[in-house]
C-alpha cells in the first residue's frame, strides 16, 4: 500500500499518475540491492512520454551534494533511469519494458500497490 512508502516515493508516484503513466508498479528492494530501497518501474507511450514522464521525475528530485539528478537514457528514450537515492525509477516504451522484465528479475522483492 502507498501508505507505507516513504513520502518522497508517495510523492514521484502521483506525479507519474498525474502525467499517465501506464503499468505503474513499485518494488520495495530493500535489502536485495545495496544502492537503494525501491524500484519505481513505469510506461510510457512513446518516446516523448517517456522523457516527460523522466523530466516530471527531475524536476521532483533534490539529492543532496549532487549537481542535479543522476539520469541515464539512450537516443530513443526506450528506456529512462533515473537514482533518486532512496528510489531508482526506470521508465520504458512498452517493448523495452517487456523485453527487460525488471519485475521476473527482482521476482523477490514485494511489490507495493500503485
Amino acid at each position: 500500500m502507498l501508505n507505507k512508502l516513504p513520502e518522497s516515493i508517495k510523492i514521484v508516484v502521483e506525479a507519474l499518475k498525474d502525467k499517465k503513466v501506464e503499468d505503474l508498479a513499485v518494488l520495495d528492494v530493500t535489502g536485495l540491492v545495496p544502492y537503494t530501497d525501491y524500484f519505481i518501474i513505469g510506461t510510457g507511450n512513446n518516446a516523448p512520454h517517456v522523457q516527460t514522464l523522466a523530466d516530471t521525475v527531475a524536476k521532483l528530485v533534490k539529492i543532496p551534494n549532487v549537481g542535479g539528478v543522476r539520469l541515464e537514457a539512450d537516443q530513443t528514450s526506450t528506456w529512462v533511469l533515473i537514482d533518486g537515492g532512496e528510489f531508482v525509477l526506470h521508465i520504458f516504451q512498452p517493448k523495452a519494458r517487456k523485453f527487460y522484465n525488471l519485475e521476473d528479475l527482482w521476482e523477490d522483492a514485494a511489490r507495493i500497490e500503485a
